[in-house]
């Protein structure tokens, strides 16, 4: 077997939620009479929440500070979270069960706050087979810094050469090289991702298995 562990991220990967944040955010543009720059809008899957509520702060009507806008959303939509379970893509379940028979340490490094997260595991029936979770709210950088990833990393305890990395994000696929690991990038037309850099490209998550010895 190649590699001892797979680094999943978690939105674009695991879960195809990042369709359902980007409507979101372009119903709080047009509830406010915003014009939309679609291009703009787009480049806000797989942002880290600095840098997405940067990009808001552009498209709003008036000049507006980027933090102001987020508390201002927060007051806007208090109790909207993501149906996890709906948006889970196929495979991904029979995937990992696929890595854990065959003994593969697996954990999430996600941009996603930890309760999110965990709240994605519980939603999803994923949670089993993680070893742990590492949230990008711990670092006072986010993606495509490396630092979420070395972390991880020191977690697993093992050489950069015996694990992967899952991603699908510019800044996601730039963190984990920048780190030193190898990366397979789940191809995504609809937000116009570089993925270049990626080792290796595939169509669906699921296609996973039939390239993990090889890498």
């Amino acid at each position: 077997m190649g590699k001892k562990a797979v680094i999943f991220d978690m939105d674009g990967v695991l879960i195809d939620s990042e369709p359902v944040y980007i409507e979101m955010f372009r119903t709080f543009l047009l509830e406010h009479d915003c014009r939309i720059n679609e291009a703009l809008l787009m480049t806000l899957a797989g942002a880290s929440a600095r840098e997405t509520w940067r990009i808001m702060a552009e498209l709003w009507y008036e000049k507006i500070d980027p933090e102001e806008l987020h508390r201002q959303f927060r007051r806007e939509y208090p109790d909207f979270q993501i149906d996890y379970r709906a948006v889970m893509y196929p495979g991904v379940l029979e995937l990992l069960r696929w890595l854990k028979e065959r003994g593969v340490i697996m954990a999430v490094a996600s941009s996603s706050s930890e309760p999110s997260i965990r709240r994605m595991f519980e939603e999803t029936g994923f949670g089993p087979y993680f070893s742990f979770l590492v949230s990008g709210k711990q670092f006072r950088e986010s993606k495509p810094d490396p630092e979420i990833y070395l972390y991880t990393l020191s977690r697993l305890g093992l050489p950069k050469e015996d694990c992967l990395v899952v991603e699908d994000s510019v800044y996601g696929i730039q963190a984990a090289k920048a780190a030193g690991l190898k990366v397979v990038a789940v191809r995504d037309q609809r937000f116009s991702f570089d993925q270049s850099a990626a080792d290796r490209l595939i169509d669906r998550v699921a296609d996973l298995k039939e390239i993990f010895e090889e890498l």
